[in-house]
């Protein structure tokens, strides 16, 4: 299989040493970076890991990844990685692995550099749990009682949400709405069927709506459990408002994908101060 790393950059100099590493240790048949008009020495740091480095306009996160894409038309799969992103071989076959099963995307684990687990990925999103964290109202649920809720499998079923809570990982490869674009391994026809990244996207929830366009195509999402991706919170959005891009790319999906009172709430939430 033809697998091209595609990773976009923004003022990530600092990071790309280490993630242009990691994929260098990959099985992979090239890596691709679209700067995205960096103003750092993204382009030149990246250059030093590969000949493929297309410099661009910072038109967003889809973008520059459609952009990596077409230059690589020969490709059988995608891996979209983050620059503040690695993976280890190991780890890596069991996203090969999951295709080999059956799923057109499937993304790992994603493990910050405490040990914490983040959110890569879940249930299709909900307006309730956007005002919820918005308000901050599930900070007052003691932690061990979300890690009881999280683990119930009854309670999982009933309550989407509790998807985003951290429990352990499940064996193989669990069916799921979508999956987390920093470390995602996608089936390039299946990627070319969609169209690609929407690119009404800036940053953030193009990951999600992807996965809604693939499924409704016909393909499965899958969530690697036995893989894991180390992932630090990158200082590329930190200067232009990581909030403000969130719920804007909220507003965008819910746009597109939500009913009418969702598109208000998400409106609202746009406007939201806290």
């Amino acid at each position: 299989m033809r697998v091209v790393a595609v990773v976009v950059a923004y003022n990530s100099a600092r990071d790309l040493p280490e993630s242009l590493g990691s994929l260098s240790a990959l099985p992979v048949d090239r890596i691709v970076v679209a700067d995205n008009a960096s103003t750092d020495d993204s382009a030149a740091v990246a250059s030093a890991y590969t000949p493929h480095v297309l410099r661009r306009a910072n038109d967003g996160f889809g973008a520059g990844v459609n952009a990596a894409a077409a230059s690589a038309p020969d490709a059988d799969a995608y891996l979209l990685f983050n620059p503040d992103c690695r993976i280890d071989p190991a780890d890596y076959a069991a996203l090969l692995a999951a295709l080999d099963e059956g799923f057109v995307a499937v993304a790992p684990r994603m493990r910050y550099p405490d040990g914490r687990f983040g959110v890569s990925s879940g249930s299709a999103p909900s307006m309730a749990k956007e005002w919820i964290a918005a308000l901050r109202l599930d900070e007052v649920v003691p932690a061990p009682l979300k890690r009881r809720l999280a683990a119930s499998a009854l309670l999982r079923r009933m309550v989407p949400m509790l998807a985003y809570l951290d429990v352990a990982p499940a064996p193989g490869t669990a069916d799921v709405d979508w999956v987390s674009g920093f470390c995602l391994l996608v089936r390039a026809d299946a990627f070319h069927a969609v169209g690609g990244f929407d690119e009404r996207f800036f940053l953030y929830f193009e990951d999600v709506d992807l996965c809604v366009r693939l499924r409704a195509a016909g393909g499965r999402i899958g969530a690697a459990g036995r893989g894991v991706a180390d992932h630090r919170e990158s200082t590329s959005t930190a200067t232009v408002g990581k909030k403000r891009l969130y719920r804007d790319g909220m507003a965008v999906y819910f746009g597109l994908h939500g009913g009418r009172t969702q598109r208000l709430a998400a409106q609202a939430l746009r406007r939201f101060p806290g």
